[in-house]
């Protein structure tokens, strides 16, 4: 066991883009870097700047208590929780981690709960003058049948936190579900319910996806970013799979930096708005942590993993210096999601524009802007670019089990003695399948 050292570092979520992103600007900044996350290996463990690797239980407040336990072994000074879940749990036992000398890297809960919960981003946005799209909270059946009545449709339906906590476990949400008609609203909002919360069901307004990314000190800027979404990974809108930098507009900052203030925000954030170009951006959620696209920013000159360590233990900042603008960054895997969510089809009820499977397949394998480097690839840094497809893979054939095995639970099986037209057998009283018995002559 060591002392804590500011130098040490655990980087949480090591399944992540941003995690990776953190370990190799840490690592070349000359800190110690851990690792954590559920999986066996996970993306970031294969970057040669990890020097350690814990393996999480489950996101528990148990796991959590013996992942500090290994933060202690290590003698690490700072933990880095890069997830929603991970903020969540951390704060939950931030005392625990401080009386272990372990400085915990992400806002305190009250300031979290102002990012995490869209109805308290929402109520604060307002207050300060930042501009939001027609939004209703209800509290009852009654007060959605009433708001089926007055809204404009198509409309959204958001659940209040992407992932709630009980005090025991999450329930996480499923992302915006678009509903086209009145009479759809009332169990699209009951399903989108978490525990005695209600969904919030907002308005649909023009524009693209577009983001104010920051690092704040105590309510204080400390640095800016922005990029431009060439292709998201759901094209009904959701994360980026090939991105460009380019320069902060003054209409997005202004907003972003006006709700950020009034929230004395400590830490990253990523605020999300949409925007015409002609009217004031709507604002759509704020992100208290690092975001996905991260590395993206590192590229182009703005090495957020660093100031904010420096941030979190005192440490001069300085001014911030311009960042390159036209870096673009594909991340490939990003498009290989987007492309099977191409060929899952339109999400019932999304109404804008939507890429054909032909489109799809020419964006992943057709030329990219010129310029275009990988996310995850480095020549000095190689292997996580296949430790990604390692990861994604195993992705996809968990989810894969995971829906035969809802199905399976879902559909009734044959009545006793049912004949199956496809394979020609019966199901006996036992229960089991047995193929019809074949003749003598035609055996082998």
């Amino acid at each position: 066991m060591s002392a804590p050292d500011p130098r040490r570092v655990l980087v949480l979520d090591g399944q992540t883009n941003q995690a990776l992103a953190c370990v190799r600007s840490l690592g070349r900044a000359g800190y110690t870097v851990f690792l954590a996350s559920r999986y066996r290996w996970p993306l970031s463990r294969w970057s040669r700047f990890v020097s350690g690797h814990h393996r999480l239980g489950g996101e528990t407040l148990e796991a959590f208590a013996g992942l500090r336990d290994a933060a202690v072994a290590w003698g690490v000074g700072t933990v880095l929780p890069l997830t929603e879940r991970a903020c969540v749990l951390c704060n939950d036992q931030r005392e625990e981690w401080k009386s272990a000398g372990v400085v915990v890297g992400c806002a305190t809960d009250d300031m979290l709960s102002l990012a995490f919960d869209k109805t308290r981003t929402i109520e604060i946005a307002q207050m300060c003058g930042v501009n939001v799209p027609r939004t209703i909270v209800p509290s009852s059946i009654a007060d959605v049948r009433e708001a089926a009545e007055t809204l404009v449709f198509p409309c959204i339906v958001k659940a209040r936190s992407s992932h709630f906590w009980t005090g025991s476990s999450f329930i996480s949400d499923l992302g915006p579900r678009y509903v086209a008609r009145p009479a759809d609203l009332e169990s699209v909002v009951l399903g989108a319910r978490q525990g005695h919360h209600w969904p919030l069901i907002q308005e649909v307004v023009p524009g693209v996806g577009k983001g104010a990314f920051a690092l704040f000190d105590h309510g204080t800027p400390v640095a800016w970013f922005a990029h431009e979404r060439l292709r998201d990974v759901r094209p009904s809108g959701a994360g980026s799979s090939l991105r460009r930098s380019v320069a902060l507009d003054a209409r997005l900052r202004a907003p972003a930096e006006r709700l950020l203030r009034a929230m004395r925000w400590h830490g990253p954030a990523m605020v999300e708005f949409r925007d015409d170009g002609t009217t004031e951006p709507w604002l759509m959620e704020v992100n208290g942590r690092f975001w996905g696209s991260l590395q993206l920013a590192i590229a182009a000159g703005v090495d957020f993993p660093r100031l904010w360590m420096d941030v979190l233990h005192g440490r001069p900042v300085g001014v911030a210096q311009p960042y390159a603008e036209d870096v673009t960054l594909r991340w490939v895997w990003g498009d290989a999601k987007r492309l099977l969510t191409i060929a899952r089809g339109r999400p019932r009820g999304y109404v804008g524009p939507y890429p054909t499977l032909r489109q799809g397949l020419y964006e992943v394998f057709g030329p990219q802007p010129r310029g275009t480097r990988s996310e995850t690839w480095e020549s000095a840094d190689p292997w996580p670019a296949v430790g990604e497809w390692v990861q994604g893979v195993g992705e996809l054939r968990l989810r894969r089990a995971a829906l035969h095995a809802a199905l399976r639970s879902t559909v009734p099986p044959p009545p006793h003695g049912a004949r199956s037209e496809r394979h020609g057998r019966t199901r006996s009283r036992d229960g089991v399948l047995r193929s019809p018995r074949t003749p003598e002559s035609s055996r082998v």
